[in-house]
C-alpha cells in the first residue's frame, strides 16, 4: 500500500499503460482549472500516504505477522469501499468478478513481498525501488506483447538501474535481503499492469466493484496464510496494543480505502498521465517519512540513486503516455 500499496496503483497507472486496480478509463471531461488543481491536491496525498506507509509497515512489523497484518488491513479497506458503493453492487457481473479475483491474488503476491521485504530493507529504500515497475511495463510489453516503445525508454531503464545499484550496493557488493524481496515486487507489480491493461481494456466494467473485489481478495489471502499458524496469528491480533490498532486502521481507511477511491475519481476528471505524474512523488515522500520517522540516514550515494530512480521513472512515464495513441476505453458502469 505503500502501496504501494502500490498495486492499489493500477487503477491510474494502466491509464497510460496500466492502473491500479482499474482499466483505462474514458477520455475525462474537460475539468475547470480549479477543480483540476482540487484533484492533483487529492491524488498528492495519496502519494503522500503512500509514502507514509513503508515506515508504518515497517514499524508493525515489530507486532504482527505479514499475513495477519494484510488481512487486518485490507478487511478494513474493502469494507470502507463496499459500504460507501453499496448500491453499485446490485449489478456485478461474473467478468468484473473474475477481473477482481484475478488481480487481487496477484496484488496480493504484490503486497505480501512488499511488507515482507519492508521489514528488511530501509523503508526510504523501498518506496524509491517499487517504483522501478513504472520502467518495467513498457519492456515487458515489448518482450511479451512486441509492443513498439520509445526508443528513450532504454536509456531511462538503464538510469533507473543505476540508481538502483546505488540504493542496494551503499555497503560494498552486499545486498539487503529485503531490497531483492521489494525488487521482485516490482516485476510483479509491472506484470500486473500490462496484464490488467490488456485484459480490461474495451470491456465494460465497474472501476469500484473490480476494486473492491480485489481488495476483498487480498484480505482472504491474508485470513487463509494466518491459518497456517492459527495459534499465532490469533495471539498478535488479540495482543495487538493500541498504537499498532490505529495504524493499521490508518493503512486501511487512508492507505486503502481513501487511495483507491480518490484515483478512481481522478481517473474521471483528469488525465492518467496527469495522475500518474503526481504519484511519481510518492518515493520522495517515503524517503522523507523514514528519515524523520526512523532516523534513516541517507548517504550521498543513497540521495543520488533515488533520485535517478525518481527521475527515471517521472520522465518514462511521460515519454511513454506521449508515444501512446490511447485505444478504446474500457467503459465504467457506476451502478
Amino acid at each position: 500500500m505503500s502501496t504501494s500499496d502500490r498495486a492499489a496503483k493500477t487503477v491510474t497507472e494502466a491509464g497510460p499503460s496500466g492502473a491500479g486496480p482499474a482499466g483505462r478509463p474514458a477520455a475525462a471531461p474537460a475539468a475547470r482549472p480549479s477543480g483540476t488543481w482540487l484533484v492533483d491536491l487529492g491524488v498528492l496525498g495519496v502519494a503522500i500516504v503512500w509514502g507514509s506507509t513503508y515506515v508504518a509497515m515497517q514499524w508493525s512489523g515489530q507486532f504482527i505477522s505479514v499475513p495477519a497484518f494484510l488481512f487486518l488491513r485490507f478487511a478494513m479497506g474493502a469494507l470502507v469501499i463496499t459500504l460507501l458503493s453499496l448500491r453499485a453492487w446490485r449489478k456485478v457481473s461474473r467478468e468484473e468478478f473474475s477481473l477482481g479475483v484475478l488481480f487481487g491474488v496477484l496484488l496480493f503476491g504484490i503486497l505480501f513481498l512488499e511488507t515482507l521485504g519492508v521489514r528488511y530493507t530501509l523503508a526510504s529504500n523501498a518506496g524509491f525501488l517499487i517504483s522501478l515497475s513504472v520502467m518495467l511495463v513498457p519492456l515487458i510489453e515489448r518482450i511479451f506483447l512486441r509492443a513498439r516503445i520509445a526508443p528513450s525508454i532504454y536509456p531511462l531503464t538503464l538510469l533507473s538501474l543505476a540508481g538502483c545499484a546505488l540504493l542496494t550496493l551503499n555497503q560494498g557488493f552486499s545486498v539487503r535481503s529485503g531490497d531483492l524481496i521489494i525488487l521482485a515486487a516490482a516485476v510483479i507489480r509491472a506484470a500486473q499492469i500490462v496484464l490488467f491493461g490488456s485484459r480490461a481494456k474495451g470491456r465494460e466494467v465497474s472501476l469500484v466493484r473490480v476494486t473492491a473485489i480485489e481488495l476483498w481478495v487480498v484480505a482472504a489471502g491474508g485470513l487463509l496464510f494466518s491459518l497456517v499458524q492459527p495459534a499465532r496469528s490469533w495471539h498478535e491480533i488479540t495482543h495487538l496494543p493500541g498504537d499498532a490498532w490505529l495504524v493499521i486502521a490508518y493503512l486501511g481507511v487512508a492507505g486503502t480505502a481513501f487511495a483507491f477511491l480518490t484515483q478512481l475519481h481522478a481517473a474521471r476528471v483528469s488525465s492518467p498521465t496527469r495522475v500518474g505524474l503526481v504519484l511519481s512523488t510518492e518515493p520522495f515522500f517515503a524517503a522523507v517519512f523514514a528519515v524523520v520517522l526512523l532516523s534513516e540516514h541517507l548517504g550521498p550515494l543513497q540521495l543520488a540513486g533515488g533520485a535517478l530512480v525518481l527521475l527515471s521513472a517521472y520522465l518514462g512515464r511521460w515519454v511513454d503516455a506521449r508515444r501512446r495513441t490511447p485505444p478504446p476505453p474500457a467503459r465504467e458502469v457506476t451502478e
